[in-house]
C-alpha cells in the first residue's frame, strides 16, 4: 500500500475489482472488434487477403493474354488479376496510398471506366476513416472494461460502446450498399460487357464486429442499470455496526 501511494500519489484503482465476468466478456468482445475493425481498415493493399469488393469481367477482351480480368478493391488501393493468377495474392497492386489512382490502360484491360474507380475511391476513403474511428473507440472500451467496478466508468464505457456500435453499423451498411449498388448497375453502365461483383471478406468481418459490439452494449447496459442479474455492491459493515443493529 505504501508503494502504491508513493507511485500514484493516491490509491490507484485496480482492474477487475468487481463484476469480473462482465469485465472479461466486455474486454474480449471489444478486443476482438478492435482487431476486426483494424484489419479491415488496413485491408488491401496493405493486407492483400482482405478486400471489400471484387469486380471481374466474365468476358475479357483478350482472355488469352496477361491482361487484367478482375479488380479487387480495398481501402488502401486496388489489385488486378488475370485468368492465370490463382488469387489476389498473385495480383498486381496499386498502393498502398491514400487517394490512389488507377492507370487508364489498366482499366481498359478489364473494360471499365475511370468513373467506377472514382466512385469506389471516394466511398472507400470515407470507410477508411470510419473503420479506424471504430477501432480507436473499441480500444478505449476494452481498457475501460477492466474498471467496471466504478459506476461512472461503466456509464462512460456504455456511451462509447453505443457510439461504436452505431458507427460500425453505418460502416457495414455502406459496405453492403457499395457492393449491391455496383452489382445492380455495372452491367447497365457498360453495354456489351458482363461483369460479376462479389462481396469481399472484409464485409463479413465488419458484420461480425458489429454483432459483437451490440452484444457488448447489452452486457454493459446490464452493468450500468443493475439489471439482468447484476447487483449493486453492498456497503461494508463492520462487526461493531452489526452488533449495534
Amino acid at each position: 500500500m505504501v508503494a502504491t501511494v508513493h507511485i500514484c500519489g493516491l490509491k490507484c484503482p485496480r482492474p477487475l475489482q468487481e463484476h469480473v465476468r462482465i469485465s472479461l466478456v466486455t474486454f474480449s468482445v471489444f478486443f476482438t472488434a478492435f482487431l476486426l475493425y483494424l484489419l479491415v481498415g488496413l485491408s488491401l493493399t496493405i493486407t492483400p487477403t482482405i478486400y471489400i469488393i471484387k469486380v471481374s469481367a466474365l468476358g475479357s477482351s483478350n482472355p488469352v493474354s496477361s491482361g487484367a480480368t478482375a479488380l479487387w478493391f480495398g481501402v488502401w488501393g486496388v489489385c488486378a488479376t488475370n485468368v492465370f493468377d490463382s488469387g489476389v495474392t498473385d495480383a498486381v497492386c496499386y498502393g498502398p496510398q491514400l487517394g490512389y489512382t488507377i492507370p487508364t490502360s489498366f482499366l481498359d484491360d478489364v473494360g471499365l471506366s475511370e468513373s467506377l474507380a472514382d466512385v469506389a475511391q471516394t466511398t472507400l476513403l470515407s470507410l477508411l476513416a470510419l473503420h479506424l474511428v471504430a477501432a480507436g473507440l473499441s480500444t478505449i472500451i476494452f481498457i475501460l472494461s477492466l474498471f467496471l467496478h466504478s459506476h461512472t466508468v461503466a456509464i462512460i464505457a456504455l456511451i462509447i460502446a453505443i457510439v461504436t456500435a452505431i458507427i460500425g453499423s453505418v460502416v457495414f451498411a455502406a459496405d453492403v450498399a457499395l457492393v449491391v449498388g455496383v452489382k445492380d448497375n455495372i452491367n447497365s453502365l457498360f453495354s456489351g460487357a458482363s461483369f460479376n461483383v462479389e462481396f469481399g471478406n472484409a464485409v463479413w468481418m465488419i458484420l461480425a464486429a458489429v454483432v459483437l459490439t451490440w452484444v457488448a452494449v447489452v452486457v454493459l447496459s446490464a452493468r450500468a442499470c443493475y439489471c439482468c442479474g447484476v447487483r449493486r455492491r453492498l456497503p461494508n459493515i463492520s462487526k461493531h455496526e452489526t452488533s449495534a443493529l
